[in-house]
């Protein structure tokens, strides 16, 4: 198990540290109810361009956009931090519905968010297997954007699920709080393929 307690948000040395390590017992929240699982392997995923939304006319808000290219294999999460590099405010939907939401206002990111929160915490996200994000631009200039591009970057976690069979007594011993499980809210669609 990992030495220390490990969190969402967390940046020790550096911008994205991983969640959890080789062995850890990591609980995702995804279609409304907890699972668990060992983490087998994990890998980074540097910096990239991960969505262009497009052109947006002035003052306008876009489509939604499915982020494809943040799809993970079966038993596999991912851990991502994001940031636009154009001039729009961009709202992240996951699950598709649901967006970072205040009571009375939805919140948006925008370029300068690198300035305010430079390890990107409030970005950050997690996505379970291929149950991806939708993100929606807001032009809030008076000029029409030729493009609207988000930069991504994190962790891919490969995962297998804690059986009976595969580890006796394990999820027991969680559940009771004799072992140590960092819990992670992945999630993603409320049910597959919608």
């Amino acid at each position: 198990m990992s030495d220390y307690y490990r969190f969402m948000g967390r940046s020790g040395l550096g911008l994205v540290e991983p969640i959890a390590l080789i062995g850890d017992n990591v609980a995702l929240y995804k279609s409304n109810a907890w699972s668990y699982f060992r983490v087998a392997l994990y890998e980074p995923i540097p910096w990239f361009q991960f969505l262009n939304i497009g052109a947006i006319a002035a003052n306008t808000i876009s489509a939604l956009f499915n982020a494809g290219n943040l799809d993970m294999y079966d038993e596999e999460f991912g851990q991502f931090r994001w940031f636009p590099i154009d001039n729009v405010q961009v709202l992240r939907r996951h699950p598709n519905a649901t967006t970072n939401t205040l009571r009375t206002l939805q919140v948006p990111i925008d370029m300068n968010i690198v300035h305010r929160d430079p390890c990107l915490h409030l970005t950050e996200f997690f996505t379970y297997e291929d149950e991806r994000p939708q993100f929606q631009a807001i032009n809030i200039t008076n000029q029409a954007l030729a493009q609207c591009r988000l930069i991504g970057g994190g962790w891919r976690f490969a995962i297998d699920e804690i059986r009976e069979e595969k580890y006796p007594g394990l999820k027991k011993a969680i559940l009771e709080g004799r072992e140590p499980v960092v819990r992670i809210v992945c999630q993603g669609f409320l049910g597959k393929g919608q």
